[in-house]
């Protein structure tokens, strides 16, 4: 008898406990964790990360809590697309240079790099290319669990070395801090080694000497600290870093969103990548004004390094589409063409608002996020 009236008693109690956990789900905050492998005082953290999930929580009242872990405290840059793919990390900053079999049409539109102008104009074509005119472009994201929302783009890199390069003949047999193939193969043309390390430890690896100059942005001489070490500037653009998914979820994380919630962070995004973009920009000119006290020196370079810098942008085209046939990309071709027609448009652009941030974030909404379902 008391063995009948036992199995009814576990049942309430078991139906009240689930229904009392269902009450707490509804109203239950969304605490998700987003790696960025760059450090806290990277533009990208600065600008965009940090104070857009700071809005992100304040507008939802707390119910969408994004708690950023910068420079690499949770997972490592080359980790970063499994970990969010895996549910280790709910979104994070996916390099396409540390997963370029993964995705290797978006890969192909990185190795670009040569062609970018500004930042404004790369990151509207980088973006109207992904989300809008290039599917196949954004179902590789999908393939890995990953939502993709946008793109950044660096400033032009610059040549910053331990020495003086005055001359191309000088860059020979330097070792060179150059990421990927895309500037692996420049630093080989230009007669120099390439090193593939991340970044964040150019600054170890200048002062140890393990590298004698750095492929990378202006501002880097300062959120890097690499002025420290690296007193000259080969000025002269040399591409930018631009593709991988900057801001992106895990699609599990993201369904389990409120639609409110997921309506203020759409709302949010154009904001912040503009305020990235133009920041990038900023920071630039303000790290340019400051690096003559630190002992820095800019130079222009000889006629020898231009033309060549000149014929190597004219061939990266046609090396983007081999490399992309290599890794596995079918049609890379058409994925190329449509970040080449929309980087003409977005070049257009930029070319009538400038760096205006607000008019920048309201030619995102309009050409991009205004269009794209999420």
């Amino acid at each position: 008898m008391a063995q009948n009236l036992k199995l009814p008693i576990t049942l309430s109690i078991a139906a009240a406990l689930l229904s009392g956990l269902a009450s707490v789900d509804a109203g239950a905050q969304s605490n998700l964790a987003y790696t960025n492998y760059l450090p806290p005082s990277h533009a990208t953290n600065r600008y965009a990360l940090q104070p857009m999930f700071a809005a992100l929580e304040q507008e939802t009242k707390g119910s969408l809590k994004i708690t950023l872990h910068p420079g690499g405290a949770l997972v490592a840059g080359k980790g970063t697309l499994s970990a969010v793919r895996d549910g280790l990390a709910d979104g994070g900053f996916i390099v396409s240079l540390y997963a370029q079999n993964e995705i290797p049409l978006n890969t192909a539109l990185s190795d670009l790099a040569f062609l970018a102008r500004d930042p404004l104009s790369v990151m509207g074509a980088i973006n109207e290319t992904v989300l809008l005119r290039c599917p196949d472009c954004l179902a590789e994201y999908k393939k890995y669990k990953i939502m993709y929302f946008g793109a950044y783009s660096t400033t032009p890199y610059k040549l910053m070395c331990r020495k003086p390069v005055p001359s191309l003949a000088d860059v020979k047999s330097l070792k060179l801090r150059a990421p990927g193939n895309v500037y692996g193969r420049w630093a080989i043309r230009m007669g120099g080694v390439p090193v593939n390390i991340e970044n964040a430890e150019a600054y170890e690896a200048l002062q140890r000497g393990q590298i004698d100059c750095v492929l990378g942005a202006l501002s880097w001489l300062e959120t890097l600290s690499l002025w420290d070490t690296a007193k000259y500037v080969v000025d002269v653009p040399q591409g930018a870093y631009f593709g991988g998914a900057f801001l992106n979820l895990n699609s599990d994380s993201w369904t389990r969103l409120s639609a409110a919630d997921k309506g203020t962070f759409l709302k949010l995004m154009p904001t912040y990548l503009a305020k990235l973009a133009v920041g990038y920009v900023t920071d630039d000119a303000d790290v340019l004004g400051r690096s003559k006290a630190k002992g820095v020196t800019l130079s222009t370079p000889d006629k020898a390094f231009v033309d060549l810098l000149a014929a190597h942008k004219a061939d990266e085209i046609k090396e983007a589409t081999a490399m992309a046939k290599r890794r596995g990309a079918k049609n890379p071709e058409a994925a190329i063409q449509a970040f080449l027609d929309a980087l003409k448009k977005w070049e257009g652009i930029v070319d009538e608002i400038g760096a205006d941030e607000k008019k920048f974030e309201a030619a995102l909404r309009r050409e991009i996020y205004d269009k794209t379902k999420f």
